[in-house]
């Protein structure tokens, strides 16, 4: 598996949807739930774990999913609407015009 790294920028939209469209869910810890959004070439795209919400009784609340790791990310219904949503963020980071220093 190819480490997460930040993609060359910027990237056109079309190119960055290129490179996407095999990405599918790898199962990386079946103990703890964590999804990795991987492409055939096993590029790793972003992350996809349970969401916790502190004082529920009935522990996570749904699926959260990013490029980076952060207990911040906001819950989806599925694991499917959340890898969606961390390769939209891959997306809007390839794509992106790099920052000046």
């Amino acid at each position: 598996m190819t480490e997460f790294a930040e993609p060359k920028r910027p990237m056109s939209q079309k190119k960055a949807r290129e490179f996407i469209a095999d990405a599918h869910l790898v199962l990386r810890d079946r103990e703890t739930r964590h999804y990795e959004v991987v492409t055939q070439s096993g590029t790793i795209l972003g992350h996809v774990e349970p969401a916790y919400k502190t004082g529920r009784r009935s522990g996570w609340n749904g699926w959260a999913a990013g490029s980076i790791r952060s207990s911040t990310l906001p819950a989806h219904p599925t694991r499917d609407q959340a890898g969606a949503e961390a390769l939209r963020q891959w997306i809007a980071l390839a794509t992106a015009k790099p920052r000046s220093s």
